[in-house]
């Protein structure tokens, strides 16, 4: 079993499976119908990312939070939990009756300790094109690639959207791989959401070439960008779109298409959430639970 910090991504997405059931499992009500419960829980605690997160950048765009704001910032409501990566979201809102957060579905439906929601009445996870919080991971590098991370890509087109498919939306179709087995190191930073993904594939092409050497750190889609762009590292990991600046200054190239996954305490009563609702909660106009229907 790959477990989360990389290792198991089918078993993730089995899991994810699990628990997605079992939040819809009897519910037949409508998100806007009132959910018995909610009142007990008090004020909502919102957990968001750092601002150099592509997952909050991409959360912010589709969930309405940077209208009437500038391109690099959103509205997120200011005394908002700050989680510096996906695994923890995922153990301060399964530590938190009340808490409310959000993180790469690949990842997020791990741990029973929380609820996966759906969505405007889709679950994630399942790779329904209804749903309506989805993204492309990327990734960027700066000029020409060497012959052994030229070859790592080509595995990702090819024989890695095996891999892909466990727990995401492929991007290519899968084809055989026969491996040249360059020598080489490449080292890889960013995202915590695309990390996991891209030490299963690094682990992988790494058994069919074990002349490569690849070395996968997770920081955050801005700090991956920009140490591509400063030379720091050979590749960057990204789970927003690029910028305009950064579009000219570096190659990128999508790997693989991913869903942003709501989740509470698996204590919380609710199992669906609108996007109005999703807005209102991370802009501060609603503050408490028991007032989330309107």
């Amino acid at each position: 079993m790959i477990n989360i910090k990389g290792k198991s991504l089918l078993a993730v997405f089995i899991a994810g499976m699990i628990v997605t059931s079992l939040a819809g499992c009897g519910n037949t009500k409508k998100a806007q119908e009132k959910v018995k419960g909610l009142d007990k829980l008090g004020a909502i605690h919102v957990i968001s990312r750092e601002e150099d997160s592509g997952t909050r950048n991409t959360f912010a765009e589709l969930a309405g939070l940077k209208e009437n704001n500038s391109r690099n910032q959103d509205n997120t409501l200011e005394g908002a939990e700050i989680a510096e990566d996906t695994y923890s979201v995922l153990n301060k809102v399964g530590g938190d009756p009340s808490a409310i957060g959000y993180g790469s579905a690949g990842v997020m439906v791990s741990d029973s300790q929380v609820k996966v929601l759906f969505v405007e009445g889709t679950a994630a996870g399942k790779k329904d094109a209804r749903y309506p919080l989805s993204r492309s991971f990327y990734l960027v590098w700066n000029g020409k690639l060497n012959s052994v991370e030229e070859e790592f890509l080509r595995y990702i087109r090819s024989a890695g959207q095996e891999i892909v498919g466990q727990s995401y939306v492929t991007v290519s179709k899968q084809n055989s791989f026969l491996s040249l087995k360059p020598k080489g190191k490449i080292t890889i930073t960013g995202s915590t959401s695309v990390g996991p993904l891209l030490e299963c594939l690094a682990e992988e092409y790494m058994k069919q070439n074990p002349r490569a050497s690849i070395k996968v750190t997770q920081t955050d889609s801005g700090n991956g960008i920009n140490q591509t762009i400063q030379g720091k590292c050979d590749m960057g990991m990204s789970s927003r779109e690029l910028r305009d600046p950064e579009k000219e200054l570096l190659n990128y190239e999508a790997i693989a298409r991913d869903e942003i996954a709501v989740i509470v305490n698996a204590d919380n009563p609710l199992n669906d959430i609108t996007m109005d609702q999703l807005e209102a909660i991370y802009t501060g106009k609603t503050t408490e639970w028991k007032a989330i229907y309107r």
